[in-house]
């Protein structure tokens, strides 16, 4: 995962910068202040780091099952624990498969090399 977020950082430092600044400067109301640049920050992210287009791909319910658990449970987000952890196991499946499906594939050895 850290190779992910060092492909937004790189990929989409504008955004992130803008982001981060909002969310210091809005620290109590971040969350409804800074919609703009979360918006941008995940359209440049899923356009320029394929794994994070791919994850949310496989692991739509998941991640609404986790985001509806946090709006509904604002003030005790440790309620989510359990979805947390079904998107977490879910995302590193995923990027694990991701991760295999980039590589490129091992060369075939056939029976008249072997002779």
């Amino acid at each position: 995962m850290d190779d992910t977020l060092a492909q937004v950082a790189e990929k989409c430092a504008l955004q992130l910068e803008m982001y981060q600044k909002c969310v210091e400067n809005y620290p109590n109301t971040w969350d409804q202040s800074c919609a703009q640049q979360k918006k941008a920050l995940t359209k440049c992210s899923e356009e320029n780091v394929g794994i994070l287009k791919y994850v949310k791909q496989h692991c739509t319910p998941q991640i609404k099952l986790y985001d509806t658990c946090l709006q509904e449970n604002s003030n005790e987000p440790e309620k989510c624990i359990q979805a947390l952890k079904e998107l977490y196991f879910c995302t590193e499946v995923t990027a694990m498969n991701y991760k295999q499906s980039q590589q490129p594939p091992a060369p075939e050895t056939k029976a008249e090399d072997k002779k």
